[in-house]
């Protein structure tokens, strides 16, 4: 979601400003979403979280995205290794 749309894709922007709102708001959605990823998407999901993970964003935001990335490594433990493996 977060990757396809441009505004959110936005790297440099204001504390506070609609933009940050929105990104808040769309992390907190997807923290919650979480425990509904399942084998069949996981790859999807963890390439796409690799993506945003190297973007820039301010730490309001990034608590979610680094949240969402604990609870997705902690429902599948073997891509720890994995990731650690392709580093």
């Amino acid at each position: 979601m977060q990757l396809n749309d441009k505004k959110l894709a936005k790297e440099l922007y204001k504390k506070y400003s609609a933009i940050h709102r929105r990104k808040i708001r769309a992390w907190q959605m997807i923290c919650v979403l979480s425990q509904f990823v399942d084998d069949d998407i996981v790859g999807e999901v963890t390439q796409c979280l690799q993506i945003a993970l190297y973007r820039k964003n301010l730490p309001s935001v990034r608590q979610y995205l680094e949240t969402f990335a604990i609870n997705i490594y902690m429902e599948f433990p073997s891509l720890v290794m994995h990731r650690l493996k392709v580093i």
